[in-house]
């Protein structure tokens, strides 16, 4: 290849780094996709098509582009790309993937700045999966001689870092400090803090659908305006949505732009509805409330109610991922609170994989015949594999499972397989079932968020000063809790036919 090339990749490359940004976290992987598989990237992949990739907001696939793209380059420039894929593996929370690229960059061909970029690579996947400690002591520590977009980068992570840590020396550690709850006093002008336009923006233009269509229905004097976090920033954003008059903001929705509000929590003079969560986050500034579709909410709930049910030992199934073992451990922390007993946890790939039936075998085998039941953490291409393995190795055994496993659009051919499985659901998706419009749109999840955060933020004056009040949303029947997370129950569905239906609690 012409040596001409090799001061243009450098160029490529700090461009795209300088324009990453982070995926939502406290969502799970299947919130977002309408169908179960994803192309990989085809040919003989150049810089300037993973850019182009990157640039549409498509992360997995520019990450994949930019590592077959590596190939091109000689040393130490093959090893930058690779990072570059890295970074983006890691940005979105792929732990396997981001590996997978680093176990291609040898030791020997690590420069100053790139062995500084693979360190802050390790350090920005150990803070995607919610360890601060790790990600602190991974980053490079001497930033003098890196290149000024580096040294940002590593600063930045540095800061998040220190902030999810903060806390330690003040009490218990976990202990959150809860600041006195900012209420406003009426509600007639809201702030939508949303994404409209790279690989979330589609997500956010839902969610203002939802908003909008909640605000139709039941508040039209209510005003709304979409402000794009995209746009100058989280902060910048919100501190405009409070000049033009917000009585409070909605969003946002990724885990980044929520970390850099409250890496500054002077500038939130207005309540804050977060569309995500800051699980480990000790201090929780007055002005925020949570709300969002965690998953270990579902999982919660699933535990509490087989367990009221008398089913009191569980085997577990879950991907071998940081979101398999999130919901595995929330169910398993429930189930046992309420005195059950998790006999096994069996982890499968995360990936479709031939050695599904060997995972169900070894769960059951390590039972010995002792469970009442199985509690499947699965996307859906991954419980339409397991649920068949499961009945003809154990058919006496009760499946319970989280909406997770039903992609929010029907598809009975394929959903067949997941018949029996009793699974926690959105009222907004049966009632789009019972109406026959839920195909109507691209992400019904999403669009049922937006509708309850409207009604959420609307009703906030009067559900902040009564903590008992439930409300009868589409995402659940919602409740504030007393660190001001919006808690949610869900609805319990079966398939029948490939289809959802609603069953009796």
């Amino acid at each position: 290849m012409p040596s001409q090339r090799h001061p243009s990749i450098l160029k490529y490359c700090a461009i795209a780094l300088l324009t990453v940004t982070f995926m939502l976290q406290g969502c799970s992987p299947n919130d977002f996709i309408n169908s179960d598989d994803t192309s990989a990237v085809q040919g003989n992949a150049t810089v300037e098509q993973a850019n182009a990739l990157f640039n549409q907001g498509k992360k997995r696939e520019a990450a994949q582009a930019y590592f077959a793209a590596a190939t091109r380059y000689p040393t130490p420039q093959r090893e930058r790309v690779i990072l570059q894929a890295a970074e983006i593996a890691a940005s979105i929370g792929d732990a396997k993937l981001t590996n997978t690229y680093l176990a291609k960059v040898p030791a020997s061909a690590l420069d100053g700045e790139n062995r500084a970029r693979q360190a802050y690579v390790k350090a920005l996947l150990a803070l995607q999966q919610n360890n601060p400690t790790l990600a602190l002591r991974n980053l490079p520590t001497n930033l003098d001689e890196l290149s000024p977009a580096l040294r940002e980068k590593v600063k930045h992570i540095q800061q998040r870092a220190q902030a999810m840590a903060s806390g330690k020396g003040g009490g218990a550690p976990g202990v959150q400090n809860v600041q006195a709850a900012l209420v406003p006093t009426s509600v007639t002008r809201v702030a939508a803090l949303l994404p409209q336009s790279g690989s979330l923006g589609s997500v956010g233009q839902e969610i203002y659908r939802g908003i909008d269509a909640a605000r139709n229905s039941v508040a039209r004097e209510t005003s709304v305006q979409v402000y794009d976090v995209n746009a100058g920033g989280a902060v910048a954003q919100y501190q405009r949505a409070v000049a033009d008059g917000a009585d409070i903001v909605i969003g946002p929705l990724d885990k980044e732009s929520l970390a850099d509000l409250l890496a500054q929590p002077q500038v939130l003079s207005k309540p804050l509805l977060s569309l995500n969560y800051l699980t480990n986050s000790r201090n929780i500034p007055g002005a925020l409330y949570q709300f969002g579709l965690l998953p270990e909410d579902e999982a919660k709930q699933v535990a509490e109610t087989t367990s009221a049910r008398g089913l009191r030992t569980a085997i577990v199934l879950a991907p071998a991922s940081s979101w398999g073992d999130r919901i595995s451990g929330a169910f398993r922390a429930a189930y046992q609170a309420k005195g059950g007993q998790v006999i096994n946890i069996q982890q499968f790939p995360d990936a479709p994989s031939n050695a599904y039936l060997q995972n169900v075998q070894n769960a059951l085998a390590a039972t010995q015949g002792r469970a009442s039941m199985v509690f499947l953490a699965a996307s859906p291409s991954q419980a339409r594999l397991m649920r068949p393995l499961l009945a003809a190795q154990a058919p006496e055994l009760p499946i319970y499972a989280t909406s997770h496993i039903f992609s929010g659009r029907t598809n009975p051919g394929k959903d067949a397989d997941l018949d029996g499985i009793l699974y926690t659901e959105i009222p907004w998706v049966m009632e789009g079932l019972q109406s026959g419009t839920l195909n109507n749109s691209q992400f019904p999840r999403m669009f049922a968020l937006g509708m309850d955060a409207f009604l959420i933020a609307k009703n906030l004056p009067s559900i902040a000063r009564n903590p008992s009040t439930q409300v009868n949303g589409k995402t659940g029947n919602i409740r504030l809790a007393g660190n001001r997370q919006i808690q949610r129950t869900l609805l319990f569905a079966t398939f029948v036919n490939g289809v959802p239906q609603a069953v009796g609690q």
